[in-house]
């Protein structure tokens, strides 16, 4: 992968925990630690890893208690590889992590070759189906861009305090061709921004820019036609959520924000 990849570990041997950090690290990778699944749920609250890594055998929350939580209710982290650590490999145990949606398993002693190499293929498919993705959406983009009535390229508008907290959806908009710009902390203090020739508006919650939100919705008038959505985070109470809507932002996707559900509002406008 070209960015640096970030890799979760769970595991309740202090030792063990800190080699796998030190034998990842080595390889470039960032790495999170948690003892046990609880603390891992408390990290993957306001993280979202590239890939998961946990011993199935530990106290408070154990790796199966830890994967069956996150496929029934954590759908973003779906596209996260995660791999079982665990000393007993029965062929039960390997058959009951499957139909749990384990991806692959290692087993202790920890080969750390053999480690390096799955992390490696699992983190390698996934990047290839991202880019299958994204080659498909492109192809779905091209074909409703034609029956458009207008050339021009969606036209889409960021509000962010810190741009790089969504820069991989700003790269995958302009490699589908639209038209981005970034509206930045700087520009809603001094109040020196447009958006009402934006066909899609997203807004990236912070503090910051909802103190200033009343400057974005001024500057839209009551005939745009374009779209305007939240990009939230996962823990936006419902009195804030009330008053973004208030504001007259009735769109909302939250936190790691799905791809797919930012293509759809692509679609969606584009059909309009």
């Amino acid at each position: 992968m070209s960015e640096k990849a970030r890799i979760l570990c769970v595991e309740d041997e202090d030792m063990l925990l800190q080699d796998l950090k030190e034998e990842l690290e080595d390889e470039n990778y960032e790495v999170l630690t948690a003892k046990d699944g609880q603390a891992a749920l408390a990290i993957l609250k306001e993280e979202k890893p590239d890939l998961i890594i946990s011993d199935m055998m530990m106290p408070k929350l154990d790796g199966p208690g830890l994967l069956t939580h996150l496929r029934q209710n954590r759908p973003s982290l779906n596209d996260v590889p995660f791999i079982f650590l665990t000393a007993k490999a029965t062929r039960d145990d390997l058959v009951a992590g499957k139909r749990l949606g384990v991806d692959d398993y290692l087993t202790k002693p920890v080969d750390y070759d053999l480690l390096l190499a799955t992390v490696e293929a699992s983190l390698g498919q996934v990047t290839r189906v991202k880019k299958q993705n994204q080659m498909k959406f492109r192809r779905i983009y091209n074909a409703i861009q034609k029956q458009r009535a207008t050339t021009e390229d969606l036209k889409i508008s960021f509000v962010a305090q810190n741009p790089a907290s969504v820069q991989p959806i700003l790269n995958a908009l302009k490699d589908l061709g639209c038209a981005v710009s970034i509206i930045t902390e700087n520009q809603l203090v001094k109040k020196s921004f447009s958006v009402g020739d934006s066909d899609i508006l997203f807004i990236v919650y912070s503090k910051v820019v909802h103190y200033y939100l009343k400057y974005v919705t001024e500057d839209i008038s009551k005939d745009w036609k374009g779209l305007s959505v939240l990009l939230a985070p996962p823990k936006l109470s419902q009195e804030q959520r009330e008053s973004i809507r208030d504001a007259g932002i009735s769109n909302m996707i939250e936190y790691p924000y799905p791809p797919i559900e930012v293509f759809k509002l692509l679609m969606r406008k584009m059909k309009a």
